[in-house]
């Protein structure tokens, strides 16, 4: 049963990976874009930076959840900062790593698609930007919308708010009888 990648080709992804978000950090750095300010007014681990280019992202990620439950982009960003919280140290580097490489115009291009920050992109080109970068055929972008959508999801979903919004009703009550 050949499920499309052997131990080589992922020897060569990760190698490939590693290189690239290695040369965007450096880059990142040495552009000023990845000064670690300390983390932004009001979260625990996100720089500035990083809120104003996941706020937008947030916001179309999760899309009618958050309206669902009187919720705005930065709540589930804050979900997100929280989800942090709770997460190791590398996780968090890894994380940030990505992050930097976004903030790089050629990067966020070749990751997602699009030149564009999400933040200068409409509701409907955001929601395209998604669509193409969940469909890329890249290994590196399908990692990097997986790498940040589905933390998304999972921080706001762990919140009681969030999960109301899913239809799910919780675990079963015991009944005594």
């Amino acid at each position: 049963m050949d499920q499309g990648i052997n131990r080589r080709g992922f020897l060569k992804l990760s190698a490939a990976s590693s290189a690239v978000l290695a040369t965007g950090s450096g880059l990142a750095l040495l552009t000023g874009c990845s000064s670690n300010d300390g983390p932004a007014t009001g979260y625990k681990h996100f720089r500035q930076q990083d809120v104003d280019l996941l706020t937008p992202l947030v916001g179309a990620v999760l899309g009618s959840a958050l309206s669902d439950a009187g919720a705005t982009a930065e709540d589930g960003m804050k979900a997100f900062d929280d989800l942090l919280d709770g997460g190791m140290p590398g996780t968090r580097g890894a994380l940030f790593q990505v992050l930097d490489l976004m903030q790089l115009g050629a990067a966020r291009w070749y990751v997602t698609g699009s030149w564009a920050s999400f933040a200068d992109q409409s509701d409907d080109e955001l929601q395209q930007t998604l669509a193409n970068w969940s469909a890329s055929e890249r290994s590196l972008s399908r990692m990097a919308f997986k790498g940040l959508t589905q933390p998304i999801y999972m921080a706001w979903y762990v919140k009681p708010t969030g999960a109301r919004t899913t239809g799910y009703p919780g675990p079963p009550q015991k009944i005594v009888a």
